[in-house]
């Protein structure tokens, strides 16, 4: 009788090790690149400005866990654990954005291509003819008029979502999940390469990633059950703050790492440009938005943003390149405990404080 009452009790503790071990596993395994190269360090600031700024960071560390400064290639200021893999959240999007100027450089794909050409359809709700005339371009400049749901998509994109077909592809700029998953499927499905892959191969290794490796990129949220109605996955990427930096600093220099052309000037020009402006206020300080790039008019720099304090600031003029990152989980439980959290997500005006302490050290005349 002993030994069959202990069953229930055996069972349970056997479940609750499973469920454990299943919520505890990283998504993304930290590992070394065999590419990897490591940053020299600057002497640009002054022993006594760069402790203050990194008091200030450090002061801040809730909703700014790890930060980057580059200028010319070199590290100005590391401050916290710089080579833990991190979430990068919407900033995805902007990395994603030099993937597809690879790959339209390495012929694979053409901006021009609609979706209809490319056979993308959703099986739950098929896209119309108009919303099939949507072409890559559109989906850069979140203008697809694809208006459906998507995986990871905010509550705001929700609420805001515009009827079907209320307007053209190319009329209207909606900051649309829809667009940016789809983009990931098309860069598969033309490279005939994963994510990971195409980006380990022609941006990760050419810049020296020193904590990259194909599975960084991982799909899907983290609940075990899907909330959507979409056919197209999410694709999250797992960068350290310092590889974040190096790809700010590509664009910084026009398309250059370490006098390597790794994408072309012209790419670089073309999806910074402000193709979206007039933005609300509380997008401060963005005032437009370009090929999945957040710009800042009155300081002439380049953004990306993801959710819980993820920034890249890109200063081209001043070959200057801040990353900010904030870690939001890398497994189901850990994930879980970031939503717990009351003040969530990172504030850009830390950011520019330590931007425009930065200005007054670097003049903007880069001849990159």
């Amino acid at each position: 009788m002993k030994m069959f009452s202990r069953k229930p009790l055996l069972v349970l503790i056997l479940i609750l090790a499973i469920a454990f071990i299943y919520t505890s596993l990283p998504r993304a395994w930290y590992e070394k690149s065999t590419y990897g190269t490591e940053l020299p360090q600057s002497a640009l600031l002054p022993p006594v400005v760069k402790n203050n700024l990194s008091k200030f960071i450090l002061d801040t560390a809730q909703n700014a866990q790890a930060v980057v400064i580059l200028h010319d290639e070199k590290i100005v200021l590391e401050v916290g654990d710089t080579e833990k893999l991190i979430n990068c959240h919407s900033a995805r999007k902007s990395i994603m954005s030099l993937l597809i100027g690879i790959a339209k450089e390495k012929g694979f794909l053409t901006l021009n291509e609609t979706l209809g050409v490319l056979g993308i359809d959703e099986s739950k709700m098929p896209l119309t003819p108009q919303e099939k005339s949507a072409t890559i371009r559109d989906l850069l400049m979140a203008r697809s008029g694809v208006y459906l749901p998507a995986e990871a998509e905010t509550d705001f994109a929700k609420a805001h979502r515009p009827k079907r077909e209320q307007y053209k592809p190319g009329e209207f700029f909606f900051y649309n999940n829809f667009d940016f998953n789809v983009l990931g499927a098309i860069l598969e499905k033309k490279t005939g390469k994963t994510i990971g892959e195409f980006m380990e191969k022609y941006l990760a290794e050419p810049l020296g990633m020193q904590e990259f490796a194909p599975s960084n990129i991982v799909y899907g949220n983290p609940w075990p059950v899907r909330s959507d109605n979409s056919d197209y996955r999410v694709y999250w990427m797992y960068l350290s703050a310092r590889d974040f930096a190096r790809v700010g600093e590509l664009v910084a220099q026009k398309g250059k790492w370490n006098n390597k052309q790794i994408v072309s000037a012209q790419w670089i020009e073309e999806s910074t440009k402000m193709y979206t402006d007039s933005l609300d206020e509380s997008m401060w300080p963005f005032d437009g938005y370009s090929y999945l790039w957040w710009l800042d008019k009155d300081n002439n720099t380049i953004w990306a943003d993801g959710y819980g304090g993820q920034f890249l600031l890109i200063d081209a003029a001043r070959n200057l390149v801040l990353s900010q990152r904030n870690f939001t989980g890398n497994s189901l439980i850990t994930s879980g405990l970031f939503q717990l959290k009351k003040k969530r997500d990172g504030s850009r005006r830390q950011l520019m404080y330590v931007y425009d302490h930065m200005k007054n050290f670097i003049s903007g005349t880069s001849g990159n």
